[in-house]
């Protein structure tokens, strides 16, 4: 049998607070996660959000058929 590592339980992600120690920052990027506003018009939005409505529902509809 093999040993499993276990994972620390707290999510270094949710702060930004650097590299765990004395381990040297790898990301190029440190705040990767942030999300990126754009404007555009109210009918796009409304074709997108339609979109991933309709792609919702198809993976509920696969999902549940199991």
């Amino acid at each position: 049998m093999s040993e499993q590592k276990t994972r620390s339980k707290a999510d270094r992600r949710k702060r930004d607070i650097g590299p765990p120690g004395k381990t040297p920052e790898r990301r190029h990027k440190a705040e990767r996660r942030l999300p990126e506003l754009t404007d555009m018009p109210f009918e796009e939005f409304e074709a997108e959000l339609a979109v991933l409505g309709k792609q919702a529902t198809l993976f509920l509809r696969i999902s549940s058929s199991g």
